[in-house]
């Protein structure tokens, strides 16, 4: 008996990295689908659900005319909603299912490039992010965007760590494809990404004509390494290419004028604690001071690769670049936000994971037994902090209440009313709504009716206030469904022009919306 235990212990190692992988996928996986139908949709998911119903021809239009986003998200949302319908938990399934399979390519990159270990450790953390899990339950394109910068790093750490000179054309495929779809995915990463790669491989190309050799990338000593590079970042060029003009007609209309403000530092540090604790609660002892663990980790992760600093710097480039060029964008025109840096958080939970790998080795042999409780600890910590901010996300964590808005006004409505939105675009979460409730109602935007404009978020001034005033003429009721004000209506101009022509008898407060209703004097 003895012996057959004995010679079952190294069967049992070798497979118990796959057995923990597949426990920690299918927890991440859980946490990605779980209660993924019960928040409301709110204004960007409802556009993706209305852009997804369009025909692709359509659909396409609209967005070059209208938005700021490539086409590959809305495209792929178009079919998965056309196999599962719209429904709130339906569209977002696909953004779960992306987050799902982000898993396993961190974790096969990160085995790849260090060992199972920091693997196992780099995706448990991914794994029970709260970050990660409201996007994944978002119908939106930040998690396939993650999707695709997993797929990108897998088929570059393999690439680079190649020592037999084979072809590897599959992989070169492959990263030039999901380079492609990064690109296709978002606008921001169109720039960012081709940028935060091509650091982290010339820095190291750099490295290796000053040393002679870099040991930590085998394939950078293949002579034809630069020329296969080369030709991987023209495909993915290429198969960007159709979507340039689009890509400089919306680059122009957001540098004309956009809605986020400027960065300020605490802007900055909200989007690094998010990385590490979102939603965590602050009434945890020493709350502001668990981010400081998260980054002392990460720079002892850093340290951990002053041997290969190649690698250190592949890491470092996809992770802090993008926030430098966010930044220095923002100068001239604002366009730092936490969603669009999602994907930077990959490289630093490899950091993470590192670090903790590092601090749980000790090299002096009295030390030895402490190396597993030190690691377990940490690993503890991290889990219960991702637990209660799951905790805060899961039950505390609202959205924009469309439904109950929608549910209220059809109810009350009587015919003839009229349902004016102050943002154009308000119009679409609010009739995903309503739409079933079967109330009839006309329904106009403010200062025009939906994108006749051509344009996504445009502003009331005081211009418009005859047209307010000629579609409320006669009107004996008038809904206003009043978001996104302070971009949209900065001079409340709707409520007050409405206030003086009519009399308010209801006024109803959602999260992230009011309605008023005004009765002809």
């Amino acid at each position: 008996m003895g012996e057959e235990v004995t010679s079952a212990m190294p069967l049992l190692r070798r497979h118990l990295p796959t057995v923990l992988l597949v426990l920690i996928v299918l927890l991440g996986a859980f946490l990605r689908f779980f209660w993924i139908g019960v928040k409301t949709v709110w204004l960007d998911e409802a556009f993706s659900v209305w852009l997804a119903r369009h025909s692709l021809p359509d659909l396409w239009s609209w967005l070059i005319r209208i938005d700021q986003h490539p086409l590959l998200y809305y495209t792929l949302l178009h079919f998965w909603q056309a196999i599962f319908g719209d429904l709130q938990g339906a569209v977002r399934a696909f953004s779960a299912l992306c987050g799902a399979l982000t898993m396993p390519l961190l974790y096969w990159a990160a085995r790849r490039l260090f060992d199972a270990p920091t693997a196992l450790i780099a995706t448990l953390i991914l794994a029970v992010s709260p970050l990660h899990i409201r996007f994944a339950q978002e119908a939106r394109m930040y998690t396939l965007l993650t999707l695709g910068v997993a797929a990108a790093l897998f088929c570059l750490v393999y690439l680079l760590m190649d020592e037999t000179r084979r072809p590897m054309r599959w992989y070169w495929l492959g990263l030039a494809a999901a380079q492609a779809a990064v690109m296709l995915t978002h606008n921001t990463a169109t720039v960012l990404f081709p940028i935060a790669l091509n650091g982290a491989v010339v820095g190291a190309l750099l490295w290796k004509y000053w040393q002679g050799t870099v040991s930590s990338w085998p394939a950078l000593n293949d002579a034809g390494f630069e020329r296969r590079w080369l030709r991987s970042q023209a495909l993915a060029f290429v198969l960007w290419l159709p979507w340039a003009i689009p890509f400089v007609i919306q680059a122009v209309v957001v540098d004309r004028k956009f809605w986020l403000p400027a960065p300020t530092l605490d802007a900055v540090w909200e989007v690094f604690h998010n990385f590490n604790a979102a939603f965590a609660p602050d009434w945890l002892p020493l709350y502001p001071l668990w981010d400081w663990v998260y980054w002392l980790l990460a720079l002892l992760g850093v340290i951990a690769l002053r041997r290969t600093p190649a690698r250190a710097l592949l890491l470092l480039s996809l992770w802090l670049l993008p926030f430098v060029i966010e930044l220095l964008v923002s100068l001239r025109r604002p366009i730092f936000y936490e969603r669009t840096l999602l994907w930077a958080s990959l490289p630093y939970y490899l950091l993470l994971a590192l670090g903790i790998r590092r601090l749980g080795s000790v090299e002096a042999a009295r030390w030895n037994w402490l190396r597993a409780p030190v690691q377990g600890l940490l690993l503890a910590g991290m889990v219960t902090l991702s637990t209660l901010g799951l905790v805060g996300y899961y039950f505390f964590f609202e959205k924009e209440d469309w439904s109950k808005a929608a549910g209220y006004v059809a109810e009350q409505t009587q015919p003839g009313d009229l349902i004016l939105f102050n943002a154009t675009w308000v119009q679409i979460p609010f009739d995903y709504y309503f739409r079933h409730y079967g109330a009839e109602a006309e329904r106009r935007g403010l200062p025009v009716d939906l994108f006749d404009r051509g344009e996504l978020e445009p502003e009331m001034t005081e211009a418009d206030v005859a047209t307010l005033r000629t579609l409320i003429e006669g009107r004996r009721r008038v809904w206003l469904v009043y978001s996104h004000d302070w971009y949209t209506d900065p001079n409340q101009i709707i409520p007050r022009e409405l206030s003086q022509l009519m009399r308010r008898t209801d006024q109803r407060q959602f999260v992230g919306l009011q309605v008023m209703r005004f009765e002809a004097r």
